[in-house]
């Protein structure tokens, strides 16, 4: 029996993303508005945004990435890179990186020093 393509749901969407050989998407906290989510999708190869929408609540923004019809894989970031271990020292993945595309695990305004 095939697995069906993995979805981001309130349990893991903090802990990773969706990816294929294309695209990355995920869902995260709004910058600036409590209690808001965004839902992203981006080409992991260039850092392009394709699409980046705010919603107000977790379950529209999980809901708008559970839709789109990719053939994902679910990449989870805790417990080696992102977590707060970017940068240097054990556990860091300052040069590491996604498993499929090299492309960075660690969230841009993440560091070693302050960690959010």
């Amino acid at each position: 029996m095939m697995e069906s393509n993995p979805l981001l749901t309130p349990d893991n969407y903090s802990r990773g993303f969706l990816i294929d050989e294309d695209l990355m998407a995920g869902v995260t906290a709004h910058p600036e508005e409590k209690d808001a989510f965004v839902a992203f999708v981006l080409r992991h190869t260039t850092g392009e945004y394709l699409g980046y929408q705010p919603f107000s609540s977790l379950n529209l923004a999980l809901e708008a990435i559970n839709q789109i019809p990719r053939p994902w894989a679910f990449e989870k970031i805790s417990g080696g890179c992102g977590g707060g271990k970017c940068g240097t020292g054990e556990g860091a993945c300052a040069g590491g990186g996604c498993k499929k595309s090299g492309t960075s695990c660690c969230p841009k305004t993440a560091s070693a020093s302050n960690p959010t």
